[in-house]
């Protein structure tokens, strides 16, 4: 996975890269549902983000799944749902990509 940081890609390009990253993963059954990486203690393998308190990008070294790099999350009161985007090994390209989800899920762009 491209760091967008690091590549000297134009503001243009960094935009259309995270909208493809977000793209990707939403479900086209219905606007704003995105797959999500379900824990045994999840039921969830999809989330609708127009029902999230927050979409947040969290630095998961604590995560043995992805240590030291950033994820992309949808908060649901005090549930956080990690989605299937990233991980990124930097915290601007998981901003990129949180923006990217948000876009997509309330304006259908990707």
């Amino acid at each position: 996975m491209p760091d967008v940081s690091k590549t000297g890609m134009t503001a243009p390009e960094a935009t259309q890269w995270a909208l493809a990253e977000a793209s990707k993963e939403a479900l086209v059954v219905a606007p704003g549902w995105f797959r999500t990486w379900a824990t045994t203690e999840d039921k969830w393998s999809a989330v609708n983000l127009r029902a999230a308190t927050q979409v947040i990008v969290n630095h998961s070294r604590e995560d043995g799944r992805h240590p030291n790099s950033w994820t992309v999350r949808a908060v649901y009161g005090t549930h956080a749902v990690e989605l299937r985007v990233g991980p990124y090994d930097s915290k601007e390209d998981a901003i990129l990509v949180a923006h990217a989800v948000l876009s997509v899920a309330y304006n259908g762009l990707g």
